[in-house]
């Protein structure tokens, strides 16, 4: 599909004494003009403004929630030295979570004290809040690089958009346009703002989906590695402690992954994995899974915590994925379908001004009718443009394909939690712009008949007060609209 929201007036040529005003027209111009605008309508079908913005936005979210969790890290540290001073048997020595299991030997529950238990609960939170925040330190290096290419990317835009106005003012002299390209740049204003909201909420929602997807994989290794460790001979310290680890790395990963989904849609109430069960998650089972490790009846609460929480997290992927599928992509093709449809308008009647140009200054006609034949763009891809998967965090050499990672079963549709509303899904704005969609198709057939009364009743000049407003229109054009957009992107 091609889209054409670069929005430029045409313009006529003659001033008042019929001569010609800057006007320079010959083939290898128009041919420049064709090109070029099919080149920025490529470039628009994954228009980088938009996660641009966006993206700029979740930097600035995370480069805020380092500094946050630097602080958290010194305070841990500062908590874990304490509890060390309390253990006479750990004063010396360079000593791990690791370390301190291999020295209590099997009889675990009679040998620890509760200093010990402490400084093991106080070493554990301290290791996730390192973890957790290399994790964020790779997300916002990952994300300032995105951002750097977006900025290129968005600047080569506009770039593209000063020549095309450059070959404009070229071919018609700068002066006026006609009536029915005036109103069908206002209509397809109208329709691509409407698809820049969908493309917004498509953007965020998968962004979130690939996260989600990720969470999920880990939880399932988590659950199966803590299946695993009862099956682990107890004097076999160094693998269970192994096993164990490898069950915390998978949660605590997970965890940042569900509320990175979260970050990017903060708008939307999570009917499962809400932040506060996450934050019980990390609280009551994640910072004492060592603890837990040692009693069978720890052992199988935490299970349970464990399972539940794989459970729900894809429970609401599968909710990601409804939504995505049966509203998202559903009104993304239909506003695509009318972009198009209202682009290859437009493009006729610019068309027409260039060969009636052409026809009056070399007095003969151009073939330009191939040139409404736009390349055809495949949805799928179009609305996975620009997603990445910097922000997900990973574990190194984690097995998450894997035939024992397993999915449990979807849920009906009666016992998915209820959709969000549009406004949810889209933003406040989206009933807004479907009710100007709506107005905009019941009034377009009296305007085209009013504009086709009024080009049988005047002459080809059209008046002064017209020539004006459209001037006017040709200095603020729609492009505003996306130079601010970038502007507040570039800022943030």
């Amino acid at each position: 599909m091609t889209t054409q929201s670069s929005n430029i007036t045409m313009y006529g040529n003659n001033n008042n004494n019929g001569s010609m005003k800057n006007v320079s027209v010959d083939r290898s111009t128009l041919e420049a003009y064709i090109k070029l605008e099919r080149e920025i309508a490529e470039e628009e079908a994954s228009n980088p403004l938009q996660p641009l913005e966006l993206k700029s936005e979740q930097l600035a979210k995370i480069t805020q929630e380092i500094k946050e969790m630097e602080v958290n890290l010194e305070n841990l540290e500062r908590e874990t030295a304490k509890e060390k001073e309390d253990v006479d048997a750990l004063e010396t020595g360079d000593v791990d979570i690791k370390t301190t299991l291999l020295e209590m030997g099997n009889s675990f529950d009679d040998q620890m004290a509760k200093e010990k238990a402490e400084y093991l609960a106080a070493l554990n939170k301290q290791e996730i809040a390192s973890q957790e925040l290399e994790s964020h330190r790779k997300q916002r290096d990952q994300l300032a690089e995105e951002v750097a290419e977006l900025e290129e990317r968005a600047s080569t835009l506009q770039a593209m958009y000063k020549t095309h106005d450059e070959l404009l003012s070229r071919i018609f002299g700068g002066e006026y346009g006609s009536v029915m390209e005036n109103q069908l740049e206002a209509e397809l204003d109208e329709l691509e703002a409407h698809r820049a909201r969908i493309m917004e909420a498509n953007f965020k929602w998968r962004q979130a989906q690939m996260m989600l997807e990720y969470a999920c994989k880990q939880l399932a290794v988590a659950v199966q590695k803590w299946q695993d460790l009862p099956t682990i001979p107890t004097i076999d310290l160094e693998i269970r402690y192994s096993v164990a680890a490898e069950t915390r790395n998978n949660l605590v990963a997970a965890s940042q992954n569900i509320n990175g989904a979260q970050r990017y849609l903060d708008n939307v109430n999570f009917p499962y994995c809400a932040p506060e069960e996450v934050d019980t998650l990390n609280k009551q089972a994640t910072e004492y899974v060592f603890t837990d490790m040692q009693s069978q009846d720890r052992h199988e609460h935490a299970h349970t915590c464990y399972s539940t929480t794989h459970k729900r997290a894809n429970a609401l992927l599968q909710w990601f994925d409804t939504v995505i599928n049966t509203t998202i992509m559903k009104d993304l093709q239909e506003i695509n379908e009318k972009v198009k449809e209202k682009t290859l308008e437009l493009r006729r009647e610019r068309v027409r001004l260039i060969q009636d140009k052409v026809r009056e200054l070399w007095g003969t006609d151009i073939e330009l009718d191939g040139t409404l034949r736009g390349a055809e763009l495949d949805l799928e891809q179009l609305s996975k443009a620009n997603l990445t998967d910097g922000q997900v965090v990973k574990l190194e050499g984690n097995e998450l394909e894997g035939d024992r990672a397993s999915t449990p079963p979807p849920l009906s549709d009666d016992e998915l939690a209820p959709l969000p509303s549009n406004s949810i899904i889209f933003g406040n704005m989206y009933d807004h712009y479907q009710n100007q969609l709506d107005d905009l198709a019941k009034q377009h057939q009296q305007e085209m008949e009013t504009f086709i009364r009024e080009q049988e009743m005047n002459s080809k000049r059209i008046s002064e007060n017209l020539q004006d407003k459209l001037m006017a229109r040709r200095q603020r054009r729609a492009r505003m609209r996306i130079e601010e957009k970038q502007k507040t992107a570039l800022t943030q």
